[in-house]
């Protein structure tokens, strides 16, 4: 009931990423990174294993949506959930400071490790200034939204999966 409750959720960032991201573009000429948020969520809940792996197939999948450089996304995304999987070991996990704090780092670095890779095997192309500065208005979209997407989410599972069941989470209070 879990990993299908995740796969409905990685299914629901595909759906969030490819169509309402334009209405966020739309009032903020900036789109959040859904996978990058369902991502952390899943770090955050099952630890760095789920994260990693959650990380690397949404990742794949919204380099082949995107027709960018193919495994740029699926290597940040990868890390950053298994980052943040062990993380959260040892950290309030369910602080709406913290969670913000951890949407922005990972953004983040999602953006300088895509300009570096993207420098590294595109040096033609290289990265404008238009990139910077869409993709400072994307981690700062990300910061707002990560703490209302993690919590949201946590308060779906809970619905949807209940916890007589006892459900194995890593560190759970």
């Amino acid at each position: 009931m879990t990993v299908l409750f995740y796969i409905f959720a990685a299914a629901g960032a595909i759906v969030f990423q490819t169509t309402f991201t334009e209405y966020f573009f739309v009032w903020t000429t900036a789109r959040p990174d859904a996978m990058l948020l369902v991502t952390l969520y899943i770090g955050v809940r099952r630890g760095p294993e789920s994260g990693l792996v959650t990380g690397f197939f949404l990742g794949l999948l919204q380099d082949i949506l995107s027709g960018g450089l193919l495994g740029s996304n699926s290597l940040s995304k990868g890390l950053l959930g298994y980052l943040t999987g062990g993380l959260v070991r040892n950290i309030a996990r369910r602080n709406w400071f913290f969670l913000a704090t951890l949407g922005f780092f990972t953004t983040l670095f999602d953006v300088v490790l895509w300009a570096l890779l993207s420098l590294l095997f595109q040096p033609e192309l290289g990265i404008s200034t238009n990139y910077w500065f869409d993709s400072l208005k994307t981690i700062i979209l990300n910061t707002v939204l990560a703490p209302f997407a993690i919590h949201l989410l946590s308060i779906i599972e809970g619905r949807i999966v209940p916890s007589s069941l006892g459900i194995p989470y890593p560190n759970r209070s």
